[in-house]
């Protein structure tokens, strides 16, 4: 009897130990200790985006280091996905930006002599 009700419980824990979470329309059943880059990398999977171009925003918080239970997120959360974009100049403009300023520099210190 007592085998009976303990694996029963277990059973139960087990079932109750996952979550549904939906970031944009995809639905996600996931372990709430399960650490954010694990959880973006099960998103890479399935949505074909690089995981570290991934940002995560729960409520207006950015999803950091951790799990997702410490980082507070709950059963049936709706999380925005969005991409992280590299900021700054390509390099071949900045190069030649910079090459232009070089040249401006030393026509400016001509003339000052």
């Amino acid at each position: 009897l007592e085998k009976g009700l303990s694996n029963q419980i277990t059973r139960t824990s087990y079932f109750n130990s996952t979550m549904q979470i939906f970031v944009g329309s995809t639905a996600y059943e996931v372990d709430p200790a399960t650490s954010v880059e694990s959880f973006k990398l099960m998103i890479e999977n399935a949505e074909f985006v690089p995981s570290r171009q991934i940002r995560l925003v729960n409520g207006g918080m950015t999803l950091e280091d951790g799990s997702l239970e410490g980082n507070g997120v709950e059963e049936d959360d709706t999380l925005e996905m969005r991409l992280a974009v590299d900021a700054g100049m390509r390099r071949k403009w900045r190069k030649k930006r910079m090459r232009r300023l070089r040249r401006k520099r030393r026509k400016m210190r001509q003339r000052a002599r």
